[in-house]
């Protein structure tokens, strides 16, 4: 258990919970990729900007040089707020339920009843180092900006919560199932 995740998650549990598990998000895909395309906007934009070209084309390059930049200070945004969320993310598991801790400025809990699993209202899956709690197929890669740990809220049918960047997303996955069971 991460000791700085367990101090966050501990003051929300209710009475009789036992935290089985927690931890925090860790180097994720998601953000090795929108790396890779911030680079790749970046170096066109630059490019445009670089080459010596015509005048007739001069123009078109200047507009598609600044359409770039644009797209690029957009990416840029989004992936310093997905890099802040998941800096101030923490997960539990306890023997009721599973808790995703998360914010930018106030942490904010959002919980995930274990019990919905035994039901069949939720299902877990695990994608690589990410594990998914949905009623339904969704798109695992979630929001562009926001709390990538939840994609959907409240009663809505497609509500759908991650845990993403797990080390151990194997262990944590049994550890889920088990407590699921034992309800």
């Amino acid at each position: 258990m991460d000791p700085e995740a367990a101090a966050v998650v501990t003051p929300h549990l209710l009475a009789g919970e036992e935290l089985l598990w927690c931890g925090r998000p860790h180097d994720t895909a998601a953000l090795r990729w929108r790396a890779a395309a911030i680079v790749i906007i970046g170096a066109a934009a630059l490019a445009l900007r670089a080459l010596p070209l015509d005048p007739s084309l001069a123009k078109r390059a200047d507009v598609d040089s600044i359409v770039l930049a644009v797209l690029f200070f957009v990416m840029i945004a989004g992936a310093i707020t997905l890099h802040s969320y998941l800096s101030n993310t923490f997960y539990g598991v306890t023997n009721q339920r599973a808790l995703i801790v998360a914010g930018l400025r106030e942490l904010e809990v959002t919980p995930v009843f274990l019990e919905k699993l035994n039901t069949g209202l939720i299902k877990l899956r695990r994608f690589g180092n990410t594990l998914v709690l949905a009623r339904t197929p969704v798109n695992r890669y979630g929001p562009l900006l926001g709390n990538p740990s939840v994609v959907h809220r409240g009663n809505d049918p497609k509500e759908c919560y991650r845990l993403l960047g797990l080390e151990n997303a194997g262990e944590v996955y049994r550890i889920i199932l088990d407590a699921a069971d034992k309800l």
